[in-house]
């Protein structure tokens, strides 16, 4: 493949005999009798049960997005074969203690001081929850979308759907349809969650699609850190994982946020990942994308109150053939808001890179302040990073800075390394190592921070 093309998804072959799955349908066949059965299998409240079929007839009317549109131009989709996959598969069992998980997933939870609360999904499953008992004290929920509609009915139908529609595009309307699984928190007004949350979607059976919906709501002055995770280790046979999370930060709230994907290389990940931030509300989003086989991800911030702060430090690192898709939006909607975004990555072997980014000021936010910066480093000849940052400015008392670099590591760097008697190797990797520290230091938990700079390590020893 020239290396100048976009990477096209391979066709899903026949699947095996598996009775974990037989009896699943597959999504090309499924009819709103099947949707209605996936509701009653997911245990879903009569509200959940009606949206799932609003989002189906949705689906059913509702082509995938195609190269026509700006933001899927350099990402094509148009030969996978999304028919063929199967939307769940027969339960897992439950266990009763983290211990008990898989043991690759181990290292993923991290230890338990340093969280409060955990939810692990494999395949279309919850199969584990903790939280701290200070939780049902303070009045925080923190449970599956299906769990907490049956303990807080009221809060799932004001946030679920708030923020990301189910009728915004092929992608949420099947989220919304074919949802399994997935995470509820929130959190009163004025409370502190001192450790991190941490939410693990992971899975194990070939041609599955996961459609894991993740929703976060902080009330008025309240404060709490969540990490996400998706991680595989590489099944058999093609994947996709088709998620959404909402976050909510209200006013004067602080939420920090860490996104970590490192799927298996055979997995495709559509994600719409999207928060609104009150008035004097501080939001940090923090997020690692290292794995997967195709990643088109929007990561969008909509700054709602005055005096909001809205701040995203990511980093990617592509190889072999991995196909990287960015959409990030900085949408100030009230004065006096800030927001500062700093996206960086390597890419070696055949990967490719697209970063579309958009910087948004509404008339009524006078006074705004937006940062955006997207650097590349190119580590073989045959990868490729493309970086369109763009302003929409609508306020004439703004300040708004964008910018994009693609380059090689420093020759000049490496010299004067090669020359205290570093061999070239070590010196790139050293190089490397700098590029990525000012976001690796901000992951908000220690066990994760190590996690995922020993990830970024053994991409970069190639």
């Amino acid at each position: 493949m020239n290396p100048t093309e976009t990477p096209t998804p391979a066709t899903i072959p026949a699947r095996a005999a598996n009775p974990a799955t037989e009896l699943a349908p597959r999504i090309g066949s499924m009819t709103q009798g099947d949707i209605a059965a996936l509701a009653t299998r997911s245990g879903d409240s009569e509200f959940l049960t009606k949206r799932r079929a609003a989002a189906w007839a949705f689906c059913q009317d509702t082509a995938f997005p195609s190269r026509l549109e700006e933001l899927w131009r350099r990402t094509d989709i148009s030969s996978f074969k999304w028919d063929e996959l199967i939307p769940f598969r027969a339960p897992h069992p439950t266990v009763a203690s983290a211990a008990a998980l898989p043991e690759s997933l181990h290292e993923a939870i991290g230890p338990a001081e340093e969280r409060s609360a955990l939810l692990v999904q494999i395949d279309s499953e919850i199969v584990y929850t903790e939280q701290s008992a200070e939780f049902a004290a303070k009045g925080i929920t923190f449970a599956s979308i299906a769990e907490a509609a049956r303990l807080q009915p009221a809060l799932v139908e004001q946030y679920l759907g708030a923020t990301v529609r189910p009728n915004e595009s092929r992608f949420t309307g099947l989220n919304a349809a074919l949802r399994t699984g997935g995470a509820f928190l929130h959190v009163p007004k004025g409370v502190k969650i001192e450790r991190p949350i941490r939410v693990v979607v992971t899975r194990q059976t070939p041609h599955l699609a996961q459609f894991p919906h993740i929703v976060v709501a902080l009330e008025a002055g309240a404060e709490a850190t969540v990490i996400e995770e998706y991680v595989s280790v590489g099944e058999q046979g093609n994947g996709v994982c088709a998620g959404v999370t909402e976050l909510t930060v209200g006013d004067g709230a602080t939420l920090h946020f860490a996104t970590f994907q490192r799927w298996g290389g055979n997995v495709y990940h559509f994600g719409t990942e999207r928060v609104r931030v009150g008035k004097d509300g501080r939001f940090h989003w923090t997020v690692t994308e290292l794995g997967g086989k195709l990643r088109k991800a929007d990561f969008e911030m909509y700054l709602e109150g005055e005096g909001a702060e809205a701040k995203l430090s990511g980093c990617y690192f592509g190889s072999e053939t991995q196909h990287y898709d960015f959409h990030t939006y900085q949408n100030h909607k009230s004065g006096h808001s800030v927001s500062d975004l700093l996206f960086k990555g390597a890419l070696r072997g055949r990967a490719r890179m697209i970063y579309q980014g958009l910087i948004k000021i509404h008339p009524g936010a006078q006074r705004s302040d937006a940062y955006q910066a997207n650097r590349n480093l190119i580590l073989s000849d045959k990868a490729r990073a493309d970086s369109i940052p763009s302003l929409e400015i609508e306020a004439n008392d703004v300040r708004c800075t964008h910018g994009a670099t693609v380059g090689q590591v420093d020759d000049e760097q490496l010299f004067y390394l090669m020359s205290r008697g570093l061999t070239r190797h070590d010196a790139e990797l050293l190089v490397i190592g700098g590029f990525f520290a000012p976001v690796l230091e901000r992951i908000p938990a220690d066990s994760l921070r190590a996690l995922v700079t020993a990830a970024v390590d053994r991409k970069a020893d190639g």
